[in-house]
């Protein structure tokens, strides 16, 4: 706990950090999803919180909007582009 954090909402938008909803495009299906970025105990894919620290989540950090990150999934690779972040 002395390393803990305490994340503000409506921070900057600018990069991809944990705490910021993000939509992505699958450009192999074109399908768009919406995450939130949330730490590994508030993870819950079903309502759309992925974990920093999850494929998709790991890749995502730091990527500006239009960015195309390659994910290794265990479907094999997918790759996504960034819509928009809030």
């Amino acid at each position: 706990l002395r390393r803990a954090e305490l994340i503000k909402e409506g921070g900057a938008t600018d990069k991809v950090r944990v705490g910021s909803t993000v939509t992505i495009l699958d450009t192999e299906y074109e399908e768009e999803e919406t995450y939130r970025i949330v730490g590994v105990y508030q993870a819950d894919p079903s309502k759309g919180f992925i974990s920093n620290e999850s494929p998709i989540g790991r890749a995502l950090l730091g990527k500006k909007k239009g960015a195309k990150v390659k994910v290794e999934t265990p479907g094999g690779e997918a790759v996504f582009k960034i819509k928009s972040i809030e």
